[in-house]
């Protein structure tokens, strides 16, 4: 099932050319040098964020400092008021207004300056505020006239910091620079900013060396290396690292206010997430390198006080006489659809543009079911079921984490097409069974 969504997502892709050249190039490197049976698993990180490239762009090493600058969490102000729907809502305001400092460090190599504004931290999340500009003598190219809030400007946006490479106490791990997402906006032609997420894998000292290695910056090879000494002892310890699990599918999960996540040992199958009123949570999977864990990042209800992680025996897309079948959702405010066994979306709101259809959806439950494929040819139609998918559009997905929502966003370039006349979506109707003999059951409250 998700070898089949990949496949129309690359499609999607390849045709549309929406990369940089020299990004996509890396792209076609990059897989040619996976194992076939990670191919595909591969891509998904890799149309999610460019940052994969990391993996030729840098070298990690083990940087041991002194004399770094040292700032003070639970100090800060962030004004997120700015930039794109993305970057606002990457994580929730009030959580990190209360866990952040300011940094204020800059590096310039290369006519190409960094600067790490603001910093977040806690046991299960990194979160580093930037601004990348260039200046008169720097060669970098320059930003492309392209349409606003397009989902190539956001391809461009999202691809000019590859990849920085952290250590933390002098130690680089694989494990948290697989982890990295990061959301852009465009300031003007010359200047940027954006916010990465890193997810951390446990317990912190009060006081943390944090060493920020980068060598590729707006296609261009040089040093921004920095260093940052982080006083974490005034910022309340919200943070509940659970491990020490025997025998398990679970390596630990992290309840944080900056994000929750879920670190699994079970390479093999992909895992469903229930609390115990019975709901299955809504995540987002982050896949790494094979010798890396695989994380879920997810939400919980205030009074969630028990996790069952349940590893996903099958799933299938559901058929009816060698013929498809398809879930239907009418685009309208507190509409519902069942997509699998344990998926279920409400609809919050719908955003209609000629060329752009977005939709937040409260995710009553989830079981990994794929959402951005649907009925071939039919995926979005209008009052008359005329479809409203042509060559050239994109799909993408994203989390809106101030509203613990799901956003589903088309893109078309294609003349003829009115997104504002959508009507349906017709997912394709799934089938998920669980491994309930292999659950297991963490208590987090």
């Amino acid at each position: 099932m998700k070898e089949h969504e990949l496949r129309k997502r690359i499609k999607r892709e390849k045709m549309q050319e929406q990369l940089p050249e020299s990004t996509r190039k890396m792209m076609d490197d990059l897989l040619d040098d996976l194992p076939e049976e990670t191919k595909k698993t591969r891509f998904y990180r890799i149309w999610k964020n460019a940052i994969v490239f990391a993996a030729v762009l840098s070298i990690s090493t083990v940087t041991v400092f002194a004399g770094a600058k040292l700032i003070t969490l639970g100090t800060g102000k962030l004004d997120t008021k700015h930039g794109n729907r993305q970057y606002q809502r990457f994580v929730k305001l009030n959580e990190i207004q209360k866990n952040n400092a300011k940094a204020g460090i800059s590096r310039t190599d290369q006519g190409i300056t960094l600067r790490i504004d603001n910093v977040g931290l806690d046991e299960g999340n990194l979160l580093l505020y930037y601004t990348v500009s260039l200046n008169k003598t720097t060669t970098a190219e320059k930003f492309k006239k392209v349409k606003k809030d397009s989902l190539q400007e956001r391809w461009n946006l999202n691809s000019i910091w590859l990849g920085p490479q952290i250590s933390i106490d002098g130690k680089a791990s694989d494990e948290v620079n697989e982890t990295g997402v990061t959301e852009a906006y465009r300031i003007n032609n010359h200047k940027i900013k954006g916010v990465y997420r890193f997810n951390l894998t446990g317990k912190l000292k009060k006081k943390v060396k944090l060493d920020i290695k980068t060598n590729y910056l707006w296609d261009t090879k040089g040093d921004w290396s920095m260093q940052l000494a982080v006083d974490r002892s005034k910022v309340a310890k919200n943070a509940k690292v659970i491990t020490q699990f025997k025998k398990s599918i679970v390596d630990r999960v992290i309840i944080s206010p900056l994000g929750n996540t879920l670190r699994s040992n079970d390479k093999k199958h992909d895992l469903v997430i229930r609390d115990n009123k019975g709901r299955y949570l809504y995540y987002e999977e982050k896949t790494n390198s094979e010798k890396s864990k695989d994380i879920y990042q997810f939400f919980k209800y205030k009074h969630t006080r028990s996790l069952e992680i349940i590893p996903i025996k099958e799933q299938s897309v559901v058929t009816k006489n060698g013929k498809v079948q398809k879930a239907v959702l009418n685009l309208k405010k507190n509409e519902t659809v069942k997509v699998s066994d344990h998926t279920k979306l409400k609809v919050a709101d719908v955003k209609k543009q000629k060329h752009n259809l977005r939709i937040y959806f409260k995710v009553l439950d989830y079981d990994g079911a794929i959402l951005t494929d649907g009925i071939e040819d039919r995926f979005i139609v209008d009052k008359k079921g005329r479809s409203l998918i042509k060559d050239g559009g994109s799909i993408d997905t994203w989390t809106d984490y101030e509203k613990e929502q799901l956003v589903l966003e088309f893109y078309n370039a294609s003349k003829g097409i009115d997104y504002a006349k959508a009507a349906k979506i017709n997912f394709l109707k799934q089938k998920t069974v669980l491994n309930e003999s292999q659950k297991q059951k963490i208590k987090i409250k």
